[in-house]
């Protein structure tokens, strides 16, 4: 929600500004005191990494395009399965994602400065219509924790709304409670920031179709209104051109406790 301050003028003074432009251009530092009790200053703006990633993790696990590779057999087993289970069918991948590349490379750090590593978002696969019973919804995410548990997945998580109001959850969600939700979302976590999301929309669930006349999809795309969507996707990978540098910049920040990211 935007809101727009009209006629109003808000006094900041000059030096709040000039503060808050410093913090940004240096981001957070560390000073490190070593055995002889010299300081230095870390700056962890020149951090390859992504605030909330395991550096290590990162190292060890695939490149993007082999993560996306495995992320893409993973999400065809799962539709598999549904297929099987549940007679569930698919829809082609709709038209605003085709031919997007799904790598984004060098994105930030979320401490002031940019990473080495590669945001990668797959476009979703969406099935062509959704399980109406709560107990089936159960069952399709027990299928999703099946398969992503044999790719060293967690366990499938709904999203979790712990501050919204139920008059927040029943506009926005469209029910009090995930049984009685139009929309139901939640993800599953694997090694090296890779993920897997996935949303139930139900507009049987839809009571005064305020649901469906908000989804509506513009005439001729293939989004789906009633749908299970599934998407793959990692929070930074490392390609192998970018190895040496990852490996190289990181030992300045071996052994220290990341601080805080920055907001963005």
């Amino acid at each position: 929600m935007t809101f727009i301050l009209v006629g109003a003028v808000i006094a900041v003074p000059a030096i709040s500004i000039a503060q808050f432009m410093i913090g940004q251009a240096v981001g957070r530092v560390t000073v490190v005191e070593d055995a002889g009790g010299k300081e230095r200053t870390v700056y962890w703006r020149d951090y390859p990494g992504i605030a909330g990633l395991d550096s290590e993790e990162v190292l060890q696990g695939p490149t993007p395009e082999e993560g996306y590779e495995t992320g893409q057999e993973m999400v065809g087993e799962i539709r598999a399965a549904l297929t099987r289970e549940l007679k569930l069918e698919w829809a082609p991948t709709p038209d605003g994602q085709n031919g997007i590349e799904p790598f984004v490379d060098r994105v930030q750090n979320y401490f002031g400065g940019e990473s080495l590593l590669t945001v990668v978002n797959a476009p979703p696969a969406q099935s062509t219509s959704v399980p109406r019973a709560w107990a089936d919804k159960e069952r399709t995410i027990r299928i999703f924790g099946e398969i992503t548990g044999r790719y060293g997945y967690g366990a499938p998580a709904l999203d979790r709304f712990d501050e919204w109001t139920e008059e927040d959850r029943i506009r926005d969600l469209g029910g009090a409670t995930p049984e009685t939700q139009v929309i139901v979302s939640g993800s599953v976590h694997g090694p090296a920031g890779q993920w897997l999301m996935f949303t139930f929309q139900d507009l049987s669930k839809d009571t005064d179709g305020s649901f469906r006349e908000r989804l509506e999809a513009p005439d001729g795309s293939d989004w789906q209104l009633d749908t299970i969507s599934l998407s793959y996707g990692a929070n930074g990978l490392l390609r192998e051109a970018n190895r040496e540098e990852f490996e190289k910049r990181l030992v300045l920040f071996t052994g220290l406790t990341p601080p805080l990211p920055l907001e963005t």
